[in-house]
């Protein structure tokens, strides 16, 4: 036995609005992840706190081999990129860093 699911116009729009909201995001996180691999790429520094030493992630410049904080970077792209929220930023660099990101969806893979 099928069933049908009638809809109104407004619905309609309002179903289509949030798919193409949802293409474009995920068409701007590409494009973010698309910078960061051209640009950068993931590094580790070794941060002393008393006589303990810690591993730091760090991310290196490609163009010129110096090396940048995630949270440097963060404020870089929240300028290159007005207007999203830190938090999608942060994941965003979080993602690329760690190569959980999946450009179908465009998030990062849930473990």
């Amino acid at each position: 036995m099928s069933k049908k699911l009638i809809i109104n116009e407004k619905q309609l729009k309002v179903i289509e609005s949030h798919i193409n909201e949802t293409v474009a995001n995920v068409k701007l996180n590409n494009r973010i992840q698309d910078f960061l691999e051209a640009d950068y790429e993931p590094s580790v520094g070794v941060k002393q706190v008393a006589n303990e030493f810690y591993n730091q992630p760090l991310i290196k410049k490609k163009i010129d081999g110096s090396s940048i904080t995630p949270k440097a970077l963060s404020e870089y792209l929240q300028h290159k990129f007005a207007g999203l929220p830190v938090s999608q930023i942060n994941d965003n660099i979080k993602g690329w860093y760690y190569g959980d990101y999946d450009r179908e969806i465009g998030m990062r893979r849930k473990k």
